[in-house]
């Protein structure tokens, strides 16, 4: 309940400064409370702040936990112009001798043959008089080749699609019907998480022997929708699936109106033969022509009246004076052609890849098809030598009974026939693997490159000791010392960098006549005099505090105890003996420091001891190496501050000073609500002491009046 004030309206007294006074003792307990936990709320933060200098300190550990820190090699070559070589940590100490190189490996590379022989007998370039212009349609320019594209009837239709529930994946097939070949077989390119699969009907998916490549394509009766199954891995919902097939036509519609009277094609409307555009446009009732106007422009004719135009490059059809809703329909009526290339695995099975081909296709548009293909094979066309190349992109004979590159059998696509690549008129070079011998066994690998015993060997150049007399490469693994030290160096100095911060706070000095300031002594003071008594109430509040101090003493007896492994030599069993000793100064905590000579002198006499001394195991503590002995150390030192003073994202109540700091939250609620009790309670006098006043004030000058008349 508010209490009513009345403050010395009727005494003249200045009330509110009298119960500010009154209250300044009652308010002692508060000030200390709130004290209390500005204390608590430091001591927190001082306690996170050095348990994230442990964390770091425990992630550096285990770091160095792994082998690849103390097995560091070099590796030198005699003849770097003929081989050279890399080390992996886990390689032998070892030198290996190359007595030859016989040859190298290559990558397989097939050349389209440059000229052909006309009925006249004459031999003309493959692009005839005129160069090829590899950016322009195919279509446009296919009298430049010296042998015809063979055109079949039919769209290439590309759709993205993405996998439904349970990994489904349906295709709408609606307004493009996919068609049979001209084997009478239904095939779609199918490219998923960057693997292009064939997609086949059921009765050719099951006489497949090898279906690593393929996927099978279920139509439903009306063949308005198709079902992919037989992934070789399963998909996810939502995975993004690319599709290509051919289809007899293709269409889109649009309803259009006088206020919306565009329709954005899918795709431009370049190729023209004989004539006409690929494409055909309706409104249901009515058929359209198509007058070319320019290379980019149609015109869209009704009869001998223009209704509309066409943009052929941007595929934007623009309709004129619509008086009602028209519903327009573009129907594609394109050719393609198709290609096939295979390539050759490691394990000898044969990949295949198959390639539509567009009429409004450039050149570098099916260059840029099969370079990003997974096919492994680079397209390359150079208009001075006027010719074409595939080149694998990888060294090696992966097909010993024949070509590393299948151009396939059919002699009227567009990669054998028009680029010229069938049979002998394109013959096959390199495809070979690399032949050396090696400490005296003669071998093959498919690349240059190629590790031996955690050993990686790059060939450069052929050579033969029995025509350079005594000539041989020798290859030698020894230990990278430098990079051993440097890694010992750091778990030193993060070592020493944590030592030193938990000793200076240890030490930090406690001034206990500066308790942290209330809001009315912070109105009295500067800011750079707030901050200066602020440091001197932070400073100490974890001096010599035994968690820490117990943390240290722990680690610097970890590290001073030998490490009783059977598989160390007692030379090498404790840091003393590499190199590795306390600071002459105590007063530093028991800092490392390091006898550069010595402990390189360790490493090359002994890198396995060296090794287990840091990253040992054993079955009790002593046999343990200094790695895990400090892990577990602080290990323990870290969840025993968590559990003291949590982590920013933990709520008071899972931490002791949290729930400390709750506590004091919960006295210093109480504490207010007394106060301000007592301070209605004091205000609630002194109301009764001013209306007492005012009564007698009321009275005297009642009295005073009666007097005076």
């Amino acid at each position: 309940m508010t209490v009513q004030r009345i403050t010395g309206m009727a005494s003249g007294m200045d009330i509110d400064s009298i119960v500010t006074k009154m209250m300044m003792g009652a308010k002692q307990p508060l000030i200390k409370l709130q004290q209390k936990q500005q204390i608590l709320e430091w001591q927190r933060d001082d306690y996170r702040t050095l348990n994230q200098k442990y964390y770091d300190f425990r992630t550096a550990l285990s770091d160095l936990k792994l082998t690849s820190k103390y097995r560091a090699r070099n590796t030198t070559s005699s003849d770097e112009s003929v081989v050279t070589a890399t080390a992996a940590n886990t390689a032998a100490l070892t030198s290996t001798t190359i007595q030859n190189v016989k040859q190298l490996a290559t990558a397989a590379t097939r050349i389209s043959k440059s000229g052909q022989t006309d009925g006249a007998g004459k031999e003309v370039t493959i692009s005839g008089s005129t160069k090829i212009d590899t950016d322009a349609s195919l279509l446009s320019q296919e009298s430049n080749f010296s042998t015809p594209i063979t055109w079949k009837s039919g769209t290439v239709v590309s759709k993205s699609i993405t996998a439904g529930s349970n990994g489904t994946v349906t295709i709408d097939l609606t307004n493009a019907p996919i068609t049979t070949d001209e084997n009478g077989k239904i095939s779609m390119n199918v490219t998923v998480n960057g693997k292009t699969y064939k997609a086949v009907d059921s009765s050719t998916y099951s006489g497949l022997t090898d279906k690593d490549d393929y996927i099978e394509l279920q139509l439903s009766t009306d063949q308005k929708t198709g079902t992919l199954t037989n992934f070789s891995t399963s998909l996810s919902e939502g995975t993004s699936i690319n599709t290509e097939y051919i289809a007899s036509s293709f269409t889109e519609s649009k309803t259009l109106t006088a206020t919306a009277n565009t329709m954005q094609l899918s795709r431009s409307v370049n190729p023209y033969r004989d004539g006409k555009y690929s494409v055909s446009i309706s409104d249901g009732s009515t058929s359209y022509s198509l007058v070319k106007v320019d290379d980019d422009t149609a015109n869209i004719k009704n009869g001998d009246t223009t209704v509309g135009t066409l943009n052929t490059s941007s595929g934007l059809i623009t309709m004129n004076d619509l008086s009602a809703e028209t519903n327009l329909t573009v129907t594609y009526h394109e050719n393609y052609t198709t290609m096939n290339l295979g390539t050759y695995e490691e394990d000898g099975d044969k990949h295949t890849a198959n390639f539509y081909i567009k009429e409004s296709d450039s050149l570098n548009d099916v260059i840029s098809d099969v370079n990003h293909s997974g096919i492994g094979v680079t397209m390359y066309y150079d208009e001075n030598a006027d010719k074409v190349s595939l080149t694998r992109k990888v060294t090696g004979d992966f097909n010993p009974e024949g070509t590393e590159i299948d151009t396939g059998t059919d002699t009227n696509d567009f990669l054998n026939r028009t680029l010229q690549f069938a049979g002998t008129d394109s013959t096959e070079t390199g495809g070979e693997n690399a032949e050396f011998t090696i400490n005296g066994l003669t071998t093959s690998r498919t690349s240059n490159t190629f590790t031996i015993s955690g050993v990686t060997y790059t060939l450069k150049n052929t050579f033969n000791t029995d025509n350079v007399s005594g000539r041989q490469v020798t290859v030698n693994v020894s230990n990278d010392t430098d990079t051993i030290y440097n890694n010992i160096k750091d778990f030193v100095d993060k070592y020493n960098d944590l030592i030193d911060t938990v000793q200076k706070k240890l030490d930090e000095e406690r001034y206990s006549d500066y308790a942290p300031l209330t809001d009315d002594q912070r109105s009295e003071l500067t800011d750079e005099q707030q901050e200066k008594w602020e440091t001197k109430a932070k400073s100490g509040l974890l001096r010599n505090d035994m968690t820490f101090k117990s943390s240290l003493s722990s680690m610097r007896s970890l590290i001073y105890q030998k490490v009783n492994n059977p598989n160390i030599s007692s030379q090498y069993n404790q840091l003393s003996s590499i190199g590795i000793t306390t600071t002459a100064d105590w007063l530093e905590g028991g800092k490392l420091e390091i006898d550069e000579s010595k402990l390189k002198a360790a490493i090359e006499a002994d890198p396995d001891s060296v090794e287990l001394l840091f990253r040992g195991t054993g079955s009790s503590t002593s046999e343990e190496g200094i790695i895990q002995r400090l892990y577990d150390s602080v290990n323990h030192t870290y969840n025993t501050i968590v559990d003291k003073a949590g982590k920013s994202t933990f709520v008071n109540d899972q931490f002791t000073i949290g729930k400390d700091l709750n506590s004091v939250t919960k006295k210093i609620s109480d504490m207010n609500d007394k106060l301000d009790n007592l301070e209605d309670r004091y205000y609630a006098q002194f109301t009764a002491m001013e209306e007492a006043i005012q009564k007698y004030n009321n009275q005297y000058s009642y009295l005073s009046s009666y007097f005076s008349s």
